[in-house]
């Protein structure tokens, strides 16, 4: 499995397509399914095993109209740097190598959970803590506030309030999204052997 292959036009023109798709899916699953989870990476980890172009593109564009149409305050598009930092831990740990490896898929997921939570809590105690939003996670919301009256701190709160949600949801996102670079990896590469077919003759 080659996962560097794909050049900057594609991954643009497959970010046109993952971006949208993320969005409304975060927007079903939350509003519509009242999945209890982020359900906000799935095609940010489909995107990032194609390349950090498309992985960047997608989660900032994707944060961008969900803090503009979902939760009506720009502020959150501030975390566009979960789905950054998703984008890089998927070069990090799978796509720089040659060869695949369930095992840093599973890597993948797991330090995903782990830094997107605390990334996510920090962003929480700076800018949301004072005010809390409608469109916020009611699960993590209620986990963090529980945990508050514990007396242990907002951040730290809110840190280990994001942790067993992030660890449902990261684990749906990474091989969710790794399975759906596999069907684009199928269909691409198809595309790629009709191409070369043509050309031959």
């Amino acid at each position: 499995m080659t996962f560097q292959k794909y050049s900057f036009k594609v991954q643009l023109i497959l970010a046109c397509i993952f971006t949208p798709l993320n969005f409304f899916t975060t927007v079903f699953c939350s509003s519509v399914l009242k999945i209890p989870l982020f359900m906000d990476m799935i095609f940010v980890y489909a995107a990032s095993f194609l390349g950090i172009p498309c992985g960047i593109i997608v989660g900032v564009v994707h944060s961008l109209l969900n803090s503009i149409f979902y939760n009506d305050n720009i502020l959150y598009s501030i975390y566009s740097i979960c789905c950054i930092t998703g984008t890089l831990l998927t070069r990090l740990f799978v796509t720089r190598y040659e060869d695949f490896s369930i095992f840093r898929l599973i890597l993948l997921f797991f330090v995903s959970a782990v830094v997107i939570s605390f990334e996510g809590s920090v962003i929480y105690a700076v800018c949301f803590s004072e005010t809390l939003g409608a469109k916020d996670n009611p699960t993590v919301l209620f986990l963090t506030y529980n945990l508050v009256l514990q007396n242990l701190g907002v951040q730290l709160s809110a840190f280990l309030a994001r942790i067993p949600v992030n660890l449902f949801d990261k684990a749906i996102a990474v091989f969710g999204g790794f399975i759906v670079f596999l069907g684009v990896d199928k269909v691409y590469n198809k595309i790629e052997v009709n191409k070369n077919g043509r050309k031959s003759n």
